[in-house]
């Protein structure tokens, strides 16, 4: 397994940076200039306005442009540093004191860093840069890119975090943030959508100019632009609140004849936008708010301001879709819109720092969406991703949250599972440890010290610790960005003289991983709750030793739990008389601290400190706690066991889910769809094999898809779909795997599409695992859907060693069928699905 996963990584890199020029293949300079800068650029020259003017047609295979960016010089230079990535310019100038100076341009570094050059030295003082180019649209869905459905063309960008330098000339860096103007000329059936609301439109034969407003000051990542024949809801516009006294325009944007599902999205806007509202103390930021479906594989959204980029299975849905579905929106609609204060109107002044963005952002979405629809339980869903966090930070090779970014071919690095989750989770752990209140009037003093402008994360741990009035806050926060890896707090009570608990702190190490259990040391908020005679009590204490004694208020517990309400970022262990006293009494856990145990003992199992026996009474016990994500998280980890314990080890566990499935069925009966219910009847059909249940399944399959008969889409509800369609394929041979895979290839349903080519994903003949790989290499599959693919088919013991010696003998092929904006994060996270 780790050879596999080493092998692979190498030939995904080595694949990554072919045609990757270094600094020191460069064009030699004068002794009067630097070298071109490979990461940040310097100040030397800074850019105050841009006037973007662009000419797209989806149709072609190029769009064309002229930027004009008035600038401000520092000091004497013969040589401009800029950014401008695959662009044919024809024309370069520099307007100067009235001059106009012929300037030639250079694409110096793959990266797409480039020089304008003069032949005298400019002089500080301001100036205008003028380029015209042209340049083609990217085709995997990053920078301005464009895809095709049917006849129609569309065009749609994606700029984080440094592909804006492909579609215009600039200083494609996050610190300087400064107004745009831009106005885009398109075929006149084309709708033209951008950050800012549009000014007025002029015809030209078959054309049409659209301008803008001015931007607030803006990075260049964070614009947004759409050309297409689109279609366009106009919603009911966003009401003015106690905090915001103006009305907001509100669209929602999706490709030709999708448009009307988009009202579910629109419907529950409002609600959400309001919620942050109250939360930051601080109106929208912006003049409208639209949000698009992009009809093309983007796997995700991107905080575009007042221009929302989503993929559509995120947003084209309604209240009938399942209910992961909806949780996903929920979800990822709250952090996006969390991001127009956070991320938006406060930007990183460098990729460093991208992980407050978006740790902020996670963080948010999960308290924001439970305010607003608690039906869809996601008071644990912040937790769960820090667990899942932790299994990367464990490695050997983890990387700190903030680590330092010098080269801009390692900024796409930064946006991994440490950056989401584990920050998000360490920002509720310091919530948690400094108060929900004092926690918001820091979040609030930071957005109103720093609105419209730029900061870096020891301006945000400064004005998190006096908006709060913490201090202590600051060093608690940096120990746990500023290295890599889990504490592992451990536990021991006594009770010889006056209760006490001894804390000792080390850095978590599997075995075999090589980590020196001394590596690390951290201020850590432990919050302990102890249970004696059925009455709990919690304390809450600051570890920042390596080991310390506090005290125990009131008489000698029964049970002492070391990581109350599961919000510390750490795994904990203590002895196998406790270990069998905390599984004892999981029903005196609530769900969060169940979940802390779950991920501690699964640990303690793989770190060898706990028995297999113990580890199997542990999941039995929580397999049947009443919190559903402790349940289902116990099926995640029974999924990735088999290649430790065969079925006869686990009757205990299969007993209990056997229970647990009777209980889902009955809640669904009396309560309608239930998320329980989904996530255990796939593990139970699908990863437990259960044959009675399976044939029934087996017939909707073939009903659904209209397979030696007619469709019916009724039979199969969207929650189950997913399971059903599965079924098929392991059950009813290769025609069906084949009429399945035609249909979602031309489907342009975002669910089914989703629905189908997971259920592809878990076919398991030998042949038809061929063929899917086929389709994938093909490109009958869009962006994310081919990781995805890829990613099941690995993890799974039926096809993981076909699936390896194809993506071992195609390794630059694997990396063209990524996501551009993706390959980075998404290649190893494959590779560590082996």
């Amino acid at each position: 397994m780790q050879i596999r996963l080493a092998f692979l990584l190498i030939l995904l890199l080595m694949s990554a940076c072919e045609g990757r020029s270094t600094q020191s293949a460069a064009p030699a300079m004068d002794s009067e200039t630097a070298m071109p800068p490979a990461g940040q650029l310097s100040n030397l020259v800074e850019p105050v306005r841009y006037r973007l003017e662009l000419t797209i047609d989806p149709s072609q295979p190029r769009f064309s442009g002229t930027t004009e960016i008035d600038i401000r010089i520092n000091e004497p230079t013969t040589t401009l540093w800029l950014h401008g990535k695959n662009l044919q310019v024809t024309r370069a100038e520099i307007h100067k004191n009235g001059q106009v100076l012929p300037a030639t341009w250079e694409q110096v570094l793959d990266s797409g860093v480039a020089s304008l050059t003069t032949g005298d030295t400019l002089t500080p003082g301001s100036a205008t840069l003028v380029v015209d180019y042209s340049a083609p649209f990217n085709d995997s869905s990053n920078a301005l890119y464009s895809v095709s459905r049917g006849e129609d063309h569309y065009a749609a960008t994606q700029f984080q975090p440094i592909a804006a330098r492909q579609a215009f000339p600039s200083f494609d860096d996050p610190k300087f943030k400064v107004p745009f103007d831009i106005a885009i000329t398109a075929r006149s059936a084309d709708t033209v959508v951008t950050t800012t609301p549009a000014t007025g439109s002029t015809t030209a034969g078959q054309l049409v100019r659209h301008t803008f407003a001015t931007t607030r000051p803006l990075p260049t990542y964070l614009l947004a632009f759409i050309v297409g024949p689109y279609d366009v809801v106009v919603y009911d516009d966003l009401p003015p609140t106690p905090i915001r006294e103006r009305a907001v325009p509100l669209r929602g944007i999706a490709a030709k004849g999708q448009g009307e599902q988009l009202r579910y999205a629109l419907s529950h806007t409002a609600g959400l936008l309001e919620r942050l509202e109250d939360y930051f103390g601080m109106p929208y930021p912006y003049r409208k708010l639209d949000l698009i479906a992009t009809p093309a594989g983007f796997g995700g959204a991107m905080e575009n301001v007042g221009a929302i980029i989503y993929d559509e299975w995120l947003l084209l849905l309604d209240e009938n879709a399942a209910i992961d579905q909806r949780r996903a929106f929920f979800a990822t609609h709250a952090h996006e819109l969390a991001h127009m204060w956070f991320g938006d109107l406060v930007t990183p002044d460098w990729w460093t720092d991208i992980w407050l963005n978006e740790s902020f952002a996670t963080w948010m979405s999960y308290k924001i969406a439970q305010s607003y629809w608690p039906a869809g339980e996601f008071d644990r869903s912040l937790q769960r991703g820090a667990i899942g966090a932790m299994a990367n930070d464990s490695l050997a090779n983890a990387r700190e949250i903030r680590e330092i970014v010098s080269d801009n071919d390692r900024i796409t690095d930064s946006f991994d599972g440490i950056t989401y989750q584990k920050g998000g989770g360490i920002l509720g752990m310091i919530e948690r440890y400094a108060g929900e209140e004092n926690f918001r009037q820091g979040i609030r003093y930071h957005l109103s010290r720093y609105a419209d402008s730029t900061a870096n994360a020891p301006q945000f741990m400064e004005s998190l610790a006096l908006g709060a009035e913490l201090r202590e806050i600051e060093p608690v926060f940096a120990s746990f960005i500023e290295q890599a890896g889990v504490p592992l707090v451990s536990m021991a009570v006594s009770c010889e003289a006056e209760p006490v608990v001894k804390l000792t702190q080390s850095r978590y190490a599997p075995l075999g991983s090589g980590i020196q259990p001394d590596s690390g040391l951290w201020q850590i908020p432990v919050c302990l709750k102890s249970l004696k005679n059925g009455s709990t009590s919690e304390s809450c204490h600051l570890l920042k030793e390596p080991e310390a004694v506090f005290p125990i208020n009131g008489p000698c517990p029964t049970l002492v739990f070391p990581n109350a309400g599961g919000t510390g970022y750490y795994r904990f262990s203590v002895s196998d008389a406790d270990w069998i006293a905390l599984i004892r009494d999981t029903a005196m856990l609530d769900g969060s601290e169940a979940l802390s145990l779950l991920d501690s003992l699964d640990a303690a199992f793989r770190a060898g400190t706990v028995s297999a026996e113990r580890y199997l009474q542990g999941l039995s016990a929580l397999a049947t706690h009443e919190d559903w994500t402790v349940v289902d998280s116990v099926a995640g980890y029974l999924e990735g066991l088999d290649s430790i314990f065969s079925s006869e080890d686990l009757p205990l566990v299969r007993k209990a889910y056997g229970q647990i499935m009777t209980k889902a069925y009955e809640k669904a009966t009396l309560d309608g769809p239930d998320i329980l219910l989904e996530r255990l009847q796939r593990f139970m059909l699908i990863v437990a094999a259960e044959p009675a249940l399976r044939a029934p399944l087996a017939e909707k399959a073939a009903i659904y898809i209209g397979f030696d008969g007619p469709a019916d889409t009724t039979v199969a509800t969207p929650g189950q779909l997913e399971t059903v369609l599965s079924i098929g394929v392991q059950d009813l041979g290769e025609p069906y795997f084949d009429q399945l895979l035609g249909l979602a290839i031309r489907s342009h349903d975002p669910a089914f599409r989703a629905d189908a080519i997971g259920a592809l994903a878990r076919v398991e003949d030998p042949a038809l695992i061929a063929k899917l790989q086929a389709a994938v290499a093909a490109g009958q599959l869009r962006g994310t859907e081919n990781s995805s693919v890829m990613a099941r088919q690995m993890v799974r013991t039926a096809s993981s060693d076909q699936t390896y010696a194809w993506l071992k003998s195609n390794p630059a092929e694997l990396l063209r069928l990524l996501p551009e904006t993706f390959r980075a994060t998404i290649a190893p996270w494959l590779a560590n699905s082996l």
